[in-house]
């Protein structure tokens, strides 16, 4: 079990990480989603005890983990993080880059963890090539790979899917929560992404400024974000003032400025309702995404599967009152 407690660092008297607590068990998967410069890099260093915490402290199954200015070499022999460049050594194979992590093992068990490991991360045929000559979807699976070829605690993955291709992505992104069902090894990875977050991680976690301003299931965040930030770091929503409301056919006893969010799904095309007019459609392969004008100060996004839309079309929409959720600024 890995636990951050009040972590908190700053860097020239700007606070990159600001009180952070969470705990992570064996066997989950924990995505934390922020923008660029929102500390989860920061965040990640200190986990695996790579970095010192001006405040707060990280514990592995309840010991203490030391920062860097405690100990001779930096970091937790049961703490594996994956960087975003790979870090794997470039002239040696995929196979040595893996073996190298279990080297120390008897030699039958290391062979034999570097072919299942081979197999389960679907590089078997590329296991002789040094690393400059396979994809960039086979280096990250070879880094996490050997990550975690010597069954480590906590793996920790620095933006695991954002350089890859969409079948790559998919790839890894499946490998991942293989490995970690079958390893029941504790895994951590930060995104500005929520596609992968919501996909896989059993909790979800939002960063902004440093400070971890939601933590729950992926489907509570995506449905009851505390911000409009947060809906916006999980996806596409509407974010609607009080005032205007009343133009969508919903009344409202809230204050004139306050935020209410609705997702696009909870917009609907129909017959009769809101009148709007087609500003912009993005096909998305199963359905359309539909950007409408409303009023001048009332645009509204909703997926469809009805062909045939053109910008400038007049539609109708309905909105789910039960669906509209409010949020502070």
């Amino acid at each position: 079990m890995l636990e951050a407690d009040k972590l908190t660092r700053s860097f020239d008297e700007v606070a990159a990480v600001r009180n952070v607590s969470f705990r992570l068990e064996p066997g989950q998967i924990m995505a934390l989603v922020g923008a660029s410069g929102s500390g989860k890099s920061t965040l990640l260093s200190l986990l695996a005890g790579l970095t010192d915490a001006d405040a707060g402290e990280v514990r592995l199954n309840h010991e203490r983990v030391p920062g860097p200015s405690e100990v001779l070499v930096p970091g937790h022999p049961a703490i594996r993080l994956v960087h975003q460049e790979y870090q794997l050594m470039p002239n040696v194979s995929v196979r040595q880059n893996i073996a190298y992590a279990v080297r120390y093992y008897e030699p039958a068990y290391r062979d034999f963890r570097v072919n299942e490991l081979l197999k389960r991360c679907h590089l078997t045929d590329v296991q002789d090539r040094l690393p400059r000559q396979i994809s960039g979807g086979e280096k990250q699976r070879t880094a996490i790979a050997r990550a975690v070829a010597d069954k480590p605690a906590v793996l920790l993955l620095d933006e695991p899917f954002s350089h890859l291709d969409l079948p790559n992505r998919q790839i890894v992104r499946d490998m991942v929560f293989a490995l970690v069902r079958q390893e029941q090894t504790a895994c951590l990875f930060v995104t500005h992404d929520a596609t992968d977050a919501l996909s896989i991680a059993g909790s979800l976690g939002i960063l902004r400024h440093g400070r971890l301003i939601q933590l729950d299931s992926p489907i509570a965040v995506y449905r009851r974000p505390v911000t409009a930030y947060a809906a916006r770091m999980t996806g596409t929503v509407n974010v609607i003032r009080a005032k205007h409301l009343p133009a969508l056919g919903v009344s409202s006893t809230k204050p004139a400025d306050a935020l209410c969010l609705i997702r696009p799904e909870s917009v609907r095309l129909a017959e009769t309702g809101v009148m709007a007019t087609i500003r912009a459609v993005f096909f998305k392969g199963v359905h359309y995404e539909v950007e409408a004008e409303v009023s001048r100060y009332v645009c509204l996004r909703t997926l469809t599967t009805q062909d045939g839309l053109q910008p400038g079309q007049v539609i109708h929409l309905e909105l789910d009152p039960s669906a509209i959720w409010w949020v502070n600024e």
